[in-house]
């Protein structure tokens, strides 16, 4: 009985030990965290404001640069050593590792952007990235963070590499192509290769689309073996799908093997039977990634309200290959379709509205202003200018080092200036509604003011609308319904019918 007792008494010591030593544990693992980012956020906010100095240095500089600053977070992990748990220690640690090697990582890609300059990484560097594959089919490591962003960037990097040596010239969803055999060939273990498979096939369904995606989508969901990816792709695809049906989708044109899509979304024709007023919706995405489909829901609206929306698919660089060139020579396509079509679809040609955000902001403002860039399969004769044009954090300075990658289309690096909007300032006919974020780092406000000011010294008819504390993402969010009353507002005054 004795001996009972004696256990009893042991088992309860040790789960209060136990449970002390859980709470210090969590509390020395807090003020860890609170002195890191005490440290850290100087640091992240210096490497976020300082890109271009940053990666326009040489490769030593560079290295020596993001070692000291790799140093401050290993110093003080270590003074933790012994307090924090082993795990957690070993997950700090991993972390910091990855994360400032992606710096070196990325560097050369970069660089060149910034510079101009194609450098190949030190042997030294290489033998130092090269260690870092090791944790590559670690499935139980992909919950941190820093290691997960790390295999992002390398299988970009990767599948740049395929693209640039021109293997997919001609094919359409180029970059999930060059993504999906970089993964076969770098994740060998089956529940690695399942994970990367299906984020990138939900992002490409998300942000690209499901058009000509059928064979990934089929290999996916044949060779997967999780069940719980599969249900989530299916579900994304079919959304998508059942999207696409829900509307008129006409070919505008046909180039280089691509049939470009118009969504049209149509009036009740028995409640508005005139001509009807037209808006056509550019998408953003950086000229490289998005879809027709992120408007379909808002064109929906536009037309239970008399009008004809359209959403416009234009060539991008993750799916064609192609730079903003293309792209502005496809808006200029659809706006000729569009009134040559007008009859068929009951369009009023003095009313046509081209909008869009960010890149496609810039791809509304090129139908008007661009003069040389025209397909060559066009009627040049039918006016490609929108009467009307609302943007929202348009791009309007495509010769700045964040758009240096442009300038990759031609060996002339001032062919660019024939489709940056500043670079563009003259009368016209067209009316503009600008509307910016004061806080857009992506594209700054000033260039939006710069670009306002000048149209507005000629003369044109064209207003600015600052978002207070908008940053770029203005459409969405918190900042979305200012945004469209003001788009409201504006159609209201012109009384459009």
């Amino acid at each position: 009985m004795k001996i009972k007792y004696l256990l009893l008494f042991l088992l309860v010591l040790f789960q209060s030990c136990k449970s002390q030593r859980n709470i210090t544990s969590e509390a020395n693992k807090k003020s860890f965290l609170q002195e890191q980012a005490e440290i850290g956020t100087p640091i992240w906010n210096y490497l976020r404001s300082n890109p271009y100095t940053l990666n326009s240095l040489t490769e030593a500089d560079f290295t020596r640069k993001i070692d000291s600053l790799k140093y401050i977070y290993t110093a003080q992990l270590n003074e933790f050593k012994g307090k924090l748990d082993k795990q957690s220690f070993n997950d700090e640690a991993l972390s910091i590792n990855y994360a400032f090697d992606k710096f070196i990582l990325e560097y050369p890609h970069i660089h060149e952007n910034f510079t101009g300059e194609k450098i190949t990484l030190s042997h030294v560097n290489q033998s130092r990235l090269s260690k870092n594959l090791k944790n590559f089919n670690a499935i139980n490591l992909l919950s941190n963070a820093a290691l997960k962003e790390y295999i992002i960037s390398f299988i970009s990097i990767e599948s740049n590499k395929k693209l640039k040596s021109g293997m997919y010239d001609k094919l359409d969803n180029q970059q999930l192509t060059a993504y999906w055999n970089t993964i076969v060939t770098t994740f060998k273990n089956q529940d690695t290769n399942d994970f990367w498979k299906q984020e990138y096939l939900y992002n490409q369904i998300d942000n690209l689309g499901i058009k000509n995606i059928d064979t990934f989508y089929a290999d996916f969901m044949s060779s997967s073996k999780t069940s719980e990816y599969k249900i989530k792709i299916r579900e994304m695809y079919e959304s998508n799908k059942k999207g696409r049906a829900s509307h008129i989708i006409e070919t505008y044109k046909k180039v280089d093997g691509f049939k470009l899509e118009m969504h049209l979304f149509l009036p009740d024709t028995t409640v508005f039977k005139e001509n009807r007023p037209t808006i056509v919706y550019f998408h953003g995405g950086s000229w490289s990634e998005g879809k027709p489909d992120w408007f379909f829901e808002t064109a929906k609206e536009y037309a239970k309200q008399g009008w004809i929306a359209t959403a416009v698919e234009y060539r991008i660089k993750g799916r064609q290959g192609t730079y903003p060139f293309e792209a502005v020579k496809d808006a200029k396509s659809a706006i000729r379709w569009l009134r040559k079509n007008s009859k068929k679809y009951n369009i009023n040609t003095n009313i046509i509205v081209a909008t869009g955000n960010s890149a496609g902001g810039h791809l509304s403002i090129a139908t008007s202003l661009v003069e040389n860039w025209n397909e060559e399969t066009d009627d040049i004769t039918i006016n490609p200018k929108p009467n009307i044009i609302i943007v929202n954090s348009a791009v309007y300075d495509l010769t700045s080092n964040t758009n240096r990658w442009i300038r990759g289309y031609d060996e002339n690096k001032d062919l660019v200036k024939e489709i940056s909007p500043h670079n563009l300032i003259k009368k016209t006919a067209t009316k503009f509604l600008l509307i910016h974020g004061e806080q857009d780092r992506n594209c700054p406000y000033n260039t939006a003011v710069s670009f306002y000011e000048q149209m507005k010294s000629l003369g044109n008819s064209i207003e600015l609308h600052a978002i207070k504390d908008g940053e770029h993402f203005i459409w969405y969010g918190q900042h979305s319904q200012e945004v469209e009353q003001i788009t409201r507002d504006y159609i209201n005054t012109l009384n459009l019918k």
